[in-house]
């Protein structure tokens, strides 16, 4: 299958891929799994690439500098228009953080390195902080750009070797990469997503296409059946996965093997599954499809903003998309196929990167000004400015106490006598983090003092972890190395618990969040652990289990408990959202009502009542201050909240040091 010509029906499994990416990004219900797409392009290409080189290897006329213009031509045209247009319209509208983001995603796109870059600064492919950035959609490509520098070298080695030598090495590199992937999905999960070494399985399965793996079949029935089956497999993946699928991996093999499947039967004859592929209107979202990619991801960060929400109304979804095609038919028709065309025109490889080269010159340079520049914050009235980078900021010590492990020497807070004891510990995830400031606030005026011990999506759950953020995070390390201290310290007494709670309790964020579900499992080691049968309570039993645990051990030493319930969760980050708000007009979503709040916090509740009654354990709550009625995002002009659902600086320093004296009252109402 190495010869090749052009295959209307492959055009139509690009619209296949690329609709679901869309459809998904938009929010329309449905397309949870929409994401696979990226893996069906990826096969593609392999099996595209893959002809293209052994064809022209074969006949002697492969030309590394030959192959990589083609690929210029294809990729950089459209590719720039997309980052040029993205720079001018965030100059408008992106505060100085998001923009200066922009700026260095930019950057990174252009040297090809964007996965790396959104693998370092948003982690999570599904977290919220990435409905924000315009160029997230980029990584692939960079995936894809990685890969065609080493794989036609490959096979230039390897044009002397035999078939199955070709076959053997191209295997076992993709096997290679599919163990890989399959054991980097519960160690590595960030990295599995965006890295090229988890993803050179699925553009080598397309590369193994083209080398002639599968056999020619002339049974017509049996190919009918196949592509039958192909297909299914890729709806099944777009229709039933979401963004609590591990994936890549051993869930990735159902999309590709679909789609490889739809490339080898419409290679051997037309079934029923390729004449639907080949239909004129796939065809021409086929041919599109590129440009659809590169422009859908920017247009609904705008939407976005717009909004004030990464969850759009569906009929803004619906405009989103429409946009979308809009714009890429323009893109295609106007930037991608002109340039494609032009070396028959005589627009030669020397006018080619000279007009390419000052292009990305221009874009990278003014990247360069926007990184340089910390986003150009002039741009906004000082007033917003202001007010956003303080909402922002986190204080030196709570960046210093998150980054401590117990091993090292926990943060010491609040007025420190000659001898290091302390009165309290602050114990918890990031949500403990920002309680911090108002937490030693409120020490230093009743004259005590406190250590803390807090880490990034690491509740206090004793043998329970966070399994969507990969074994390598160590939060049962982490929380087994406090308790030790605990029980080691002769201090202390009184340990105050903080966490997410209802994202643990719930697993999802509430609507209009965006990002992946919190995944909780046990830990290595832990015993009588609870089995759960119902899915949806498995959270729910793991949080009961893991926070008796932990009740339990601190009050085996003799220390009283405090946890604090979550803080009410905004769907929206607030900080952007009032800066947008009064930058460019943009709408500030409502707030969650009181109701809303109880009932997303309910059976976090239910957990903390039968701990109290079986520990005696005391509980506060800042939903009364925040929410008497319609959840409260500002004071006096001042955001309360850093983002979504961590308190800011001015809001910790506001509202803990309150919440702290009602539970002083409270302790000494009790005794």
């Amino acid at each position: 299958m190495s010869s090749i010509g052009y295959r209307r029906d492959i055009d139509g499994l690009r619209a296949l891929a690329v609709l679901p990416v869309v459809l998904a990004h938009a929010g329309l219900p449905g397309f949870s799994g929409g994401f696979v797409g990226v893996d069906i392009f990826f096969v593609i290409s392999g099996y595209l690439i893959t002809s293209i080189l052994v064809k022209e290897i074969g006949e002697h006329r492969f030309s590394l500098a030959n192959f990589y213009e083609r690929r210029a031509r294809r990729i950089l045209p459209a590719l720039f228009f997309v980052l040029a247009t993205s720079i001018v319209a965030g100059w408008f509208v992106l505060p100085p953080d998001p923009f200066k983001e922009l700026g260095q995603s930019a950057l990174a796109t252009l040297l090809f390195a964007s996965n790396f870059w959104f693998w370092q600064s948003t982690e999570d492919y599904f977290g919220s902080g990435a409905d924000w950035q315009p160029l997230l959609h980029t990584w692939s490509l960079s995936v894809e750009e990685q890969f065609y520098l080493f794989f036609p070298l490959l096979l230039c080695l390897l044009a002397s070797r035999s078939r199955r030598s070709k076959l053997l090495v191209v295997a076992g590199l993709s096997i290679l990469s599919l163990v890989y992937s399959v054991w980097a999905t519960k160690a590595q999960p960030f990295a599995n997503y965006f890295l090229t070494p988890s993803r050179v399985w699925e553009l080598g399965l397309g590369a193994l296409l083209a080398l002639g793996v599968f056999p020619q079949v002339r049974k017509a029935w049996l190919l009918e059946l196949v592509a039958a089956a192909g297909i299914t497999m890729i709806l099944y993946s777009v229709f039933v996965y979401d963004s609590s699928t591990p994936f890549p991996g051993i869930a990735a093999l159902l999309p590709c093997i679909g789609a490889a499947v739809l490339i080898w039967t419409g290679g051997n004859r037309e079934t029923i599954i390729a004449r639907l592929l080949r239909l004129r209107i796939i065809v021409a979202i086929g041919l599109i499809s590129y440009s659809l990619y590169l422009w859908h991801w920017p247009v609904l960060v705008l939407l976005r903003l717009l909004n004030g929400s990464a969850e759009l109304p569906l009929a803004m979804a619906l405009v989103a998309i429409a946009l979308s095609l809009i714009l890429a038919w323009f893109s295609w028709r106007f930037v991608e196929a002109p340039f494609r065309r032009a070396s028959e025109r005589g627009f030669s490889r020397r006018n080619l990167a000279l007009t390419l080269g000052i292009v990305g010159t221009l874009i990278m340079s003014v990247s360069l000004v926007i990184n340089v520049k910390k986003g150009v914050p002039s741009r906004l009235p000082e007033p917003i400015y202001a007010a956003y980078e303080s909402a922002k900021k986190r204080t030196s010590k709570e960046r210093r106490c998150m980054k401590l492990a117990p091993s090292e020497g926990l943060c010491e807070l609040g007025k420190l006598e000659d001898e290091p004891t302390a009165n309290y510990l602050l114990w918890g995830d990031s949500h403990a983090g920002a309680f911090i400031p108002g937490f030693e606030r409120w020490l230093e005026a009743v004259g005590q003092s406190g250590i803390v011990a807090a880490k990034s999506a690491c509740a206090p759950l004793l043998g329970v972890v966070r399994l969507e953020m990969g074994a390598s995070h160590g939060c049962d390390r982490f929380n087994n190395e406090v308790i030790e201290i605990l029980e080691r310290r002769k201090d202390i007494e009184t340990v105050v618990l903080v966490a997410r709670w209802a994202l643990l309790v719930e697993g999802n964020r509430p609507l209009g969040e965006g990002g992946s579900p919190a995944v909780l499992g046990i830990a290595k080691g832990a015993v009588d652990s609870p089995k759960s049968s119902d899915p949806s309570r498995r959270n729910f039993d793991l949080v009961s289990y893991g926070l008796r645990e932990t009740v339990a051990r601190i009050r085996e030493t003799g220390r009283k408990v405090v946890i604090v319930e979550g803080v009410p969760e905004i769907p929206f980050s607030v900080p952007l959202a009032i800066a947008s708000a009064e930058f460019i007009g943009a709408k500030v979503q409502s707030a969650p009502t009181l109701k809303e709040v109880e009932e997303r916090n309910r059976r976090a509740g239910i957990i903390f009542e039968v701990l109290s009654q079986e520990f005696e354990i005391q509980r506060g709550s800042l939903v009364s201050q925040l929410c008497p009625a319609e959840c409260q995002i500002q004071l006096k002009g001042k955001s309360l909240y850093r983002d979504g659902d961590h308190l800011s600086t001015f809001g910790s320093e506001k509202l803990v040091p309150e919440l702290m004296n009602r539970i002083l009252l409270a302790n000494s109402a009790m005794e």
